[in-house]
């Protein structure tokens, strides 16, 4: 057998030693990373125990918490439930899912409730009124939104005992289920003017620029065209004036009032 020489048996050492060391840094990084899985996974310490809402007033939290309870209770890797760490759900999918689904929400933020929760936090919109579109089809159906100060319609308003919300029945006949800016700004300029009173507004099916809106005797015709706050104006001028006039034999009750002339008012 041939003998070593000293540079050979340094060299052999040194091989020994880079080996044992590998050795212990993959055992080490085993040991690591198992600690790591086992902590994050398998200790309970991170895992989800609680899911609460906030903001529901007209939807259940039932569809939502199935939803939630479906996505945490898939596999990462086939093997590790999604619940049982708070960190690895992705509260910004479920965010877009449930406002883009759900235009009744004006807002879905879901934040993380240390160590072990979720809180939803919900923001409805809240209903200017209701807007009825009529249908294309060869007999009169409406089809009726609630609406927002940001002209977003939702849901399907139960009409059997009449709406409780200011009413805008939308005569024209389109393809299209929006609502016009045109005609959206001056009629909520006349709700706001005329609160209590508005029995509902009509935009009639020949319309180019007029709206009605009847009150429990009569009804009034705006233009859209027209700045809203002068016929406004004109409007309580000449309902002051005329009343007066007729106190005696019981106050003013005309079948309408148009107002679409600037400064005009006709009247029957």
């Amino acid at each position: 057998m041939k003998k070593l020489n000293y540079k050979d048996e340094v060299a052999q050492r040194h091989r020994r030693a880079l080996i044992l060391k590998i050795a212990v840094m993959a055992l080490g990084t085993i040991a690591v990373v198992a600690g790591l899985i086992y902590l994050l996974f398998f200790s309970r310490l991170f895992d989800i125990r609680e899911v609460s809402f906030n903001g529901l007033d007209t939807m259940s939290s039932d569809e939502f918490r199935r939803k939630i309870d479906n996505t945490l209770n898939q596999k990462i890797l086939k093997y590790l439930p999604r619940k049982n760490n708070i960190f690895f759900v992705n509260i910004r999918n479920f965010e877009k899912e449930f406002a883009s689904a759900h235009p009744v929400f004006k807002s879905v933020n879901i934040q993380r409730k240390p160590l072990h929760g979720l809180v939803l936090n919900f923001l409805e919109r809240k209903p200017a009124g209701v807007w009825c579109f009529t249908s294309t089809s060869s007999v009169q159906v409406s089809h009726c939104s609630y609406f927002d100060s940001d002209k977003v319609l939702w849901g399907q308003p139960a009409r059997s005992s009449g709406f409780i919300f200011l009413t805008i029945e939308d005569q024209r006949r389109g393809t299209e289920r929006k609502i016009d800016d045109e005609f959206f700004k001056p009629i909520m300029e006349v709700a706001k003017s005329m609160v209590g009173e508005i029995k509902s507004i009509v935009i009639q099916t020949d319309s180019f620029n007029e709206f009605r809106v009847y009150t429990t005797d009569y009804y009034i015709i705006f233009s859209a065209d027209s700045d809203i706050q002068n016929q406004l104006d004109i409007l309580k001028i000449f309902m002051n004036e005329r009343n007066k006039d007729t106190q005696p034999t019981g106050g003013f009750h005309p079948q309408y009032i148009d107002l679409r002339i600037d400064g005009r008012v006709y009247y029957k």
